[in-house]
């Protein structure tokens, strides 16, 4: 047969056995009796698997109100009849019709041996090629209904209907393995109170329990999802619960333990804030605290989807390494594109994160959702009914691939089941025990753990155009966190603000972070949120308001460069710094900010050095900020008056008075003289008392011999002419 037709032949088969067992929901009970025969009880079946030519032995429990000792005719009377191969002819057995005998054997009740007052013990010797009347020939491998009887004359008194998986021998066909994993995670819910502590109540301690008891008793894997803050909660809750984290740690260690944050925090809502980073911070957390719970590494590539998820909290987990997601039929029916109720759970799915981006995804068995939830009173009789209906289920796989003579020939190892509740909630102790007991030590069957199931399975493919099965996540869910981050964020900002005043070894800014950073989480309350931001923007806003800032005042400078001592209080009892600013369009501070630590309960001097640029009266504004720059108060504006430059100026002034009177002086001598020298030259004796023609004399006639028939000597001398 071609792999094509092979594809073919599985969807049909899937397809028939998953609408008729939709019919059949409550399998775990045994078939209905006829209202005068009461039913015996299975206490025990060994082996349920049992080996060709072996025995089987049964222990019953007979109603009270039959009493053997008043019967000594009763037998009891075994009835094997043909093997079932699919689960829709195993419902068939359970509602009463059985088909065609192929044994049968009758034992006198008396002569059984009483392992107790109300039991019976019968051992049934199995046989395959030959059939005597004290054994039970069960010829070939397989699921035989058996139903045990018993009658007295006749009559039956009371019956059980059971199976025996029926053994390969050495020489037939050995049967392949199918691979079958536990998932379940706790319900209960983080919360943090007003002490800011892990809340540990009875519930919670209840339900832990549970938990321990199932790691215990579990001969099975188990891929369990636990809240890491529960886990250490419970071991400071008193002794009770420091023995119960004992018992925890010792169990979860030997099983696989998923990945989860350190404080719930939706994957949806935290993917639509943009908070990836954050979520993976919790994450990471979650982790090492979960290797320090267990001392063994958590398994982060398996995820659980037990509530709605979108396709942005998809790509994260995928991004964080999530190669599996495990989800519900409830969760998965509801999904874009789904295929339902006629998916082969046995196989994975696709689920589409982002556009051509998918993850792998496994969905939990749906016959065994309710039988796991529910409480058995018969448990050994559960676990074969469960066991069975996993074995018919690997049948099937087997026969969807036949070969030229019809034998099947498919390979359930490239299948995997998983086994949750409804919502992958714990299951009921007594119910669980006594199916992981017999899955454990089942042929054909192989426990396994979820991620180990998510590498080995194959995809579900539908014949073309559908090929592999792929189904989509919403874009969006209920709920946000975004006013949460608003929040943090605001606070993160004032806590590191504030913060920075505190002395170095002052562990007021690691408790304040330490809450801002768990606001986001679901285990706060919105009005817890809100109450805690309260708080904190108290404490911020007490220790800012501790230093006092001076009022506006007046400062005169008399020197170009001086000194400002600004005095600021500190009304706690903690030292606090400060950043000192001073601003002036006319002045200049060479020191820039200034950042100084006010002792507590005292004021403390600020020595401000101020240049002057020029002389006047103009305002400077004094800010007082935190160390990272906040203002701690309203900016203050002070009065400065300069005159440190007026001295300058009057030398300056002097000095250009000086220059202009001794050049005034040093022009009216030369004037002076120049006419002396004038008047010397008309009274030389080299002129002879005439007139020079080029000069004017006294009385306006001209010295024909003028300045230049004198010599220079003669010119410039001052004794009278000749």
């Amino acid at each position: 047969m071609t792999r094509p037709s092979r594809i073919a032949a599985r969807v049909v088969a899937a397809v028939a056995w998953l609408g008729a067992s939709l019919l059949v929901v409550d399998f775990p009970h045994a078939r209905p009796v006829a209202a005068a025969a009461s039913r015996l009880g299975l206490v025990s079946q060994t082996p349920y698997g049992a080996p060709a030519d072996g025995a089987v032995t049964f222990v019953l429990s007979v109603p009270g109100n039959i009493d053997l000792a008043a019967l000594p005719d009763a037998t009891v009377v075994i009835t094997a009849y043909r093997p079932v191969a699919t689960r829709l002819d195993l419902d068939k057995v359970r509602a009463g019709t059985l088909p065609r005998i192929v044994d049968g054997v009758d034992f006198p009740a008396a002569a059984l041996p009483r392992p107790a007052a109300d039991q019976i013990g019968v051992v049934v010797t199995l046989e395959t090629s030959t059939r005597s009347t004290g054994a039970l020939q069960l010829a070939n491998p397989g699921l035989y209904p058996v139903l045990v009887e018993l009658q007295d004359n006749g009559t039956v008194l009371a019956e059980l209907l059971t199976f025996v998986h029926r053994l390969p021998a050495a020489d037939e066909p050995q049967e392949v393995a199918l691979p079958v994993a536990v998932a379940m995670t706790t319900t209960s819910t983080v919360v943090i109170d007003d002490d800011n502590e892990v809340v540990v109540d009875s519930t919670i301690m209840k339900e832990f329990g549970l938990l321990a008891d199932l790691l215990e008793a579990s001969t099975v894997p188990i891929s369990v999802r636990v809240p890491p803050a529960l886990l250490f909660a419970i071991a400071q809750h008193g002794a009770a619960g420091a023995a119960l984290a004992d018992r925890l740690a010792t169990g979860l260690a030997r099983n696989e333990v998923l990945s989860s944050p350190r404080l719930p925090l939706d994957a949806s809502q935290a993917a639509a804030a943009g908070q990836q980073s954050l979520y993976t911070q919790w994450l990471r957390d979650g982790e090492d605290d979960l290797t320090t719970f267990i001392s063994n590494l958590s398994v982060g590539t398996v995820a659980f989807m037990d509530g709605p998820l979108t396709g942005a909290g998809g790509t994260m987990l995928r991004d964080l390494g999530a190669r599996l997601i495990v989800t519900t039929p409830k969760i998965f029916d509801a999904l874009p594109d789904t295929t339902g109720i006629y998916t082969d759970f046995s196989q994975l799915v696709n689920i589409e994160v982002s556009p051509g981006v998918n993850v792998d995804a496994t969905v939990t068995d749906r016959r065994f959702a309710t039988l796991l939830e529910r409480r058995t009173t018969t448990p050994a009789l559960t676990a074969v009914y469960a066991v069975t209906d996993l074995l018919a289920y690997r049948q099937e796989m087997v026969d969807a691939d036949l070969d030229d003579e019809g034998n099947g020939v498919g390979d359930p190892s490239e299948h995997g089941v998983t086994l949750g509740t409804t919502d992958l909630s714990l299951p009921q102790i007594d119910t669980y025990r006594a199916i992981a007991s017999l899955l454990a030590e089942t042929p054909g069957l192989q426990p396994t753990t979820l991620e180990r199931l998510g590498i080995r399975t194959e995809h579900l493919v539908l014949p073309a155009p559908i090929g592999e099965v792929t189904v989509g996540l919403p874009s969006e869910v209920d709920g946000s966190i975004d006013d949460r981050i608003a929040v943090v964020s605001s606070l993160s900002d004032a806590a590191q603000s504030t913060g920075s005043m505190l002395p170095v070894d002052d562990e007021r800014a690691a408790e304040w972070q330490q809450v801002i950073d768990r606001l986001p989480t679901s285990a706060l309350s919105d009005d817890r949120v809100d109450a805690l931001a309260t708080d904190l923007i108290q404490q911020f806003g007490a220790i800012r308001n501790s230093v006092e800032v001076p009022a506006g005042f007046s400062f005169t400078l008399t020197g170009r460069t001086t000194t400002l001592p600004i005095k600021l209080y500190n009304s706690s009892d903690t030292p606090l710094t400060v950043r000192v600013h001073m601003s002036s369009s006319k002045l200049l501070f060479p020191d820039g900010d200034l950042v100084q630590e006010l002792q507590p309960l005292s004021f403390t001097e600020v020595p401000i050095k101020i240049e002057a640029r020029t002389n006047g009266s103009f305002p400077v504004t004094l800010t007082v900020l935190t160390p990272t720059g906040d203002e701690l108060a309203p900016p203050v504006t002070l009065s400065a008056s300069v005159n440190a430059l007026s001295g300058f100026g009057n030398l300056v002034t002097g000095a250009f008075l000086l220059v202009v009177l001794t050049w005034w002086v040093r022009h009216v001598r030369q004037n002076r003289r120049s006419r002396a020298t004038a008047s010397a030259a008309v009274r030389h004796p080299v002129r002879n008392g005439k007139a020079n023609d080029n000069a004017t004399g006294d009385d306006g006639t001209r010295d024909p011999m003028g300045d230049a028939a004198l010599s220079p000597d003669a010119a410039t001398s001052t004794l009278p002419p000749l």
